[in-house]
């Protein structure tokens, strides 16, 4: 079996930027580290560094995991990450961004800058892992104006080894339902490469308004993606685009249940109806975790649809950087569902061979 980590990370490194040259190098991100005696409050055990991005400070290193080696977290070494593959037993990895998890700027020229390196630094990871390390590419939203701008950049990424295309649960201050993506769902389509919404949101408004305590997980980054399952089912977005498959990566799969429910009655409004198995109907994917009711899951939605990852790099109620051995020993379920999870489904949705 070929056992497949559907959400790992990389932790973006002054390296990550290197890849800009001409004109783009005025928008390489700089680091800022805070005064030790400014007397502001600082957080426990993390270094007080942030990215100025855009002439916005990101906080560096906030959600970065201290349980795995850091040449290997940080890309310093491909094949120290590899070699910890071996030992968590992963044959390949699918891996996302972090900074990008935000919403960093509005201005089409600093993203295409970014992201432009971002894609070369992941294809050079790719390279240097003999195809074990895919990824998501990062396309420039923002210059979705200029389709051809970001066909050219996504076939870059498609030739040098990503699996799909990144997204978050908003973009560009836009639900994923309007008609300003569908020429980038086409694009999906075209060049076959899924569209992986993993949590986050790229918008400046929602997420500066959530600052502190559990609200800031579930409603900057978790529930953008799980509502974005249920609006793209309502809108009947998948089914306009057939040759597209869907993910939703690191928010858990309990809510599944309540969020096909949520589209049904929706459709229904409309007089439509909700396909009996709608995930199969609109190749639709979801990361589990294993603090999740796997078992029940199941029961619900089948196993034909469902991933697992282990959220490697980073520090947050989804991080198991051993999950792709628990899943059998712990998961409760059968062995041809475990084999469907770790194998089976991974490779149908990231087009795997």
């Amino acid at each position: 079996m070929t056992i497949i980590d559907s959400d790992a990370h990389v932790i973006e490194t002054p390296e990550t930027w290197s890849y800009m040259t001409g004109a783009d190098e005025v928008f390489r991100p700089q680091i800022f580290c805070r005064r030790a005696d400014d007397g502001a409050p600082r957080r426990a055990n993390r270094n007080q560094e942030y990215w100025v991005i855009d002439e916005r400070p990101i906080a560096k290193g906030g959600n970065q995991g201290d349980d795995v080696p850091a040449d290997s977290r940080d890309m310093v070494s491909v094949a120290a990450r590899l070699k910890h593959m071996d030992e968590l037993g992963a044959d390949i990895a699918i891996l996302y961004p972090t900074v990008f998890l935000r919403p960093m700027t509005g201005e089409h020229d600093v993203e295409y800058a970014l992201t432009r390196s971002y894609n070369r630094w992941l294809a050079d990871i790719w390279k240097q892992s003999e195809g074990r390390l895919r990824w998501a590419a990062l396309p420039p939203l923002y210059s979705l104006v200029d389709r051809g701008k970001v066909r050219d950049e996504l076939v870059f990424a498609k030739e040098h080894g990503a699996v799909s295309i990144f997204m978050r649960g908003m973009e560009c201050e836009r639900v994923l339902t309007h008609r300003y993506f569908f020429p980038l769902y086409e694009m999906a389509q075209e060049l076959d490469l899924a569209v992986t919404l993993h949590t986050g949101i790229n918008s400046f408004a929602i997420h500066d308004a959530y600052t502190q305590g559990y609200e800031v997980s579930l409603n900057r980054f978790k529930l953008p993606c799980a509502t974005a399952f249920a609006t793209l089912l309502a809108d009947e977005i998948p089914a306009r685009f057939p040759g597209v498959r869907w993910a939703f990566i690191e928010a858990g799969a309990l809510w599944l249940p309540f969020m096909l429910n949520e589209a049904k009655m929706r459709l229904q409004r409309k007089g439509r109806r909700l396909a009996d198995d709608a995930m199969g109907e609109n190749r639709m994917y979801v990361t589990t975790q294993m603090t999740d009711d796997i078992p029940a899951i199941i029961d619900a939605v089948g196993d034909d649809h469902l991933l697992i990852g282990t959220d490697y790099g980073h520090n947050d109620t989804a991080t198991d950087i051993h999950a792709m051995q628990r899943l059998g020993r712990e998961g409760g379920i059968t062995e041809s569902a475990v084999g469907k999870i770790l194998e089976d489904n991974p490779k149908r949705l990231y087009g795997l061979r």
